[in-house]
């Protein structure tokens, strides 16, 4: 393979679906030469990630159909079709030795021109119940990368597998005080970790910041755009609590936190995990297939973290909840040290090993099930 490659990796709508792309390509560039182009719809929440860190990228005209309009689905066909025409041109000019799928509107716009260019196609799949665009694609898949070993379940018989972990961005660790004095927080007291993934979560927001009106912990809350100013009003006394849209430097958070409250996308998950930090997972109620509590169950049943039903959230639910764990440093040890255990820090690395291979197989002609059928 010449120590070089080509990769074109698509997906979007969550940064759920974007971070784990990011991830494999920093795990590649220790490996090889990588020249990456990243491909998102245009208006998705991918479009500031790329920016920010300064990606080369691509964005399609498109949308996603869970919750489209009808009149939006009826137009489906039309619109999918004239992105398989747009994602081809940008194969055919890109060049890429393989195309890494993560989900979303691009994703699969991007995994059925490959198909139609003939280039080797990889999915990587980040929850325990997979996406409806990675079902779908899951049988022209030269190799599916799966974080859950749950998942297996839903893919078609045959499909090539490989469980992986869900790859996680680079995140540096920092030590307790470093992370305190970033925030201007007391690193002799506890603190409260409020995350509701790239796009905030409401209910989380409203009750965390409920919560850290009531309690004597200290609080890091990261609102999302649209809660911003309402939670700040809620939280009260700045002196302990830190509200943030968000926050690029994340594992500050991470390294700070006694207890976290987040949802249960499987990034959160897997970044929780990696640093030991226990959880009270809230799953989002609309979720796709119910993918989020799907994703809490391991952890919950492990030992790693609590789970509180989206209704069944309010800030005096969670502030008890909250109590119960700061105030028992054993059970706190006892689920960081399984939160430990079940994370996959090598994810990424396994994930671009499996993908360099895939690379070698193109290269030296061999031809994958997934290309005979194509």
């Amino acid at each position: 393979m010449n120590d070089s490659l080509r990769i074109m990796v698509a997906g979007g709508g969550t940064g759920g679906h974007v971070y784990p792309g990011i991830a494999i390509v920093e795990a590649l560039a220790e490996r090889a030469r990588v020249d990456a182009l990243f491909v998102g719809a245009q208006g998705g929440v991918e479009q500031g990630i790329f920016e920010r860190a300064a990606l080369a990228h691509s964005l399609l005209p498109g949308y996603g159909l869970r919750r489209a309009s009808l009149a939006r689905k009826l137009a489906s066909p039309f619109t999918v079709g004239a992105g398989i025409v747009r994602a081809s041109r940008l194969v055919a000019s890109f060049r890429p030795d393989v195309v890494l799928g993560t989900g979303g509107f691009a994703s699969a716009t991007v995994v059925m021109a490959s198909v139609l260019e003939r280039v080797p196609r990889v999915l990587q799949e980040q929850n325990s119940v997979p996406g409806l665009t990675n079902r779908r694609l899951a049988r022209w898949a030269s190799l599916v990368l799966l974080g859950y070993e749950e998942s297996r379940a839903w893919l078609p018989a045959g499909v090539p597998v490989r469980v992986v972990g869900n790859p996680i961005r680079k995140l540096s660790r920092a030590t307790r005080e470093e992370a305190a004095a970033y925030f201007k927080l007391d690193a002799t007291r506890p603190v409260v970790l409020v995350i509701g993934g790239s796009r905030g979560a409401h209910s989380l927001n409203m009750a965390g910041a409920d919560a850290a009106r009531r309690s004597d912990a200290q609080f890091v809350i990261l609102t999302g755009r649209a809660d911003f100013a309402e939670a700040q009003k809620r939280a009260g006394d700045a002196a302990r609590v830190r509200i943030l849209e968000y926050l690029d430097d994340v594992h500050y958070a991470y390294s700070l936190a006694d207890v976290a409250v987040a949802r249960s996308g499987a990034s959160s998950c897997f970044e929780l995990a990696l640093f030991g930090v226990p959880a009270i997972f809230v799953p989002y109620p609309y979720a796709a297939d119910g993918h989020q509590e799907s994703n809490a169950a391991p952890l919950e049943k492990a030992g790693a973290a609590l789970v509180i039903r989206d209704a069944e959230l309010t800030g005096e639910r969670l502030v008890q909840a909250l109590t119960g764990l700061i105030e028992n440093a054993p059970l706190r040890a006892a689920m960081s040290k399984a939160m430990r255990a079940w994370s996959k820090p090598d994810a990424a690395a396994s994930a671009a090993e499996a993908i360099l291979e895939i690379a070698k197989k193109k290269e030296t002609g061999v031809v994958t099930r997934a290309e005979r059928a194509a």
